[in-house]
């Protein structure tokens, strides 16, 4: 009897032995799990931080270029036109007027960074007038052809998500030129339910994201991956024999 009793006190101790052990292991996987999930989350966090304080940098700088290193060059400028009406020496206006072109190219020059830190029509016209306007600047000295349908894209992205969809885009059509051997780029935005959708599809050198992702030294496909979590889209490849095709998907 006593024997039995025993037998029975062992096999309870045993079994609650291995079910502390089983809830110590648990314990030790769900704090795991969660640390690894606090460290994801403060990355993330950190990530759209640096992003924004980027953004806010970069609306600062092109403010102070274009009220403040612009207005003085057109002064400049306005004074030599004042100098050149009254000046009647031949060697006294040409030297004036070779300043002219300088500061007029100064002038085209700060409008230039000004532009590619901040485009104005993003602010005030919003995400497709500023694309359109960008890859119409890019087609004017690009031997490539881009090409933007939204033609029946009637919404408005907000601010945030449209300023990182820019950059995206800025990120893909300087890779192209820079690597990609491409003769024309489409990119299509749609309204699919309650996303977002930019579709960009060129027609050169067929490369694997996640891949070259990999692997890559440069900052351009980091960026890239950067920006799309930020804003919590979905990115997908369809992979190709010829060009490339990239679908970006942001929620509403």
């Amino acid at each position: 009897m006593e024997n039995n009793q025993v037998g029975s006190l062992i096999i309870i101790g045993t079994a609650l032995i291995v079910i502390l052990v089983l809830v110590l292991l648990f314990l030790e996987v769900f704090y795991q799990t969660y640390l690894l999930k606090m460290k994801r989350k403060e990355a993330e966090l950190l990530l759209k931080t640096s992003l924004e304080s980027e953004n806010n940098e970069r609306q600062r700088i092109a403010a102070d270029i274009h009220d403040g290193v612009s207005g003085d060059l057109n002064a400049v400028r306005n004074f030599i036109s004042i100098l050149l009406k009254i000046e009647t020496d031949a060697d006294k206006r040409e030297m004036f007027t070779e300043i002219n072109n300088g500061v007029e190219a100064a002038l085209e020059n700060t409008r230039l960074v000004s532009y590619k830190l901040m485009p104005p029509l993003l602010e005030k016209a919003g995400f497709v007038p500023a694309l359109q306007d960008y890859l119409d600047r890019i087609n004017k000295t690009s031997e490539a052809k881009f090409v933007l349908n939204a033609n029946e894209f009637k919404y408005e992205i907000p601010q945030d998500k449209a300023y990182e969809l820019f950059r995206i885009s800025q990120e893909f059509t300087s890779n192209m030129m820079k690597y990609g051997k491409i003769s024309i780029c489409n990119m299509q935005l749609q309204e699919i339910e309650d996303n977002y959708v930019l579709q960009i599809e060129d027609d050169g050198i067929p490369y694997n994201f996640k891949e070259l992702y990999a692997t890559s030294k440069g900052a351009g496909l980091k960026n890239i991956s950067s920006r799309i979590k930020v804003i919590e889209a979905n990115f997908e490849q369809i992979l190709q024999e010829k060009g490339n095709k990239f679908v970006i998907s942001v929620k509403k």
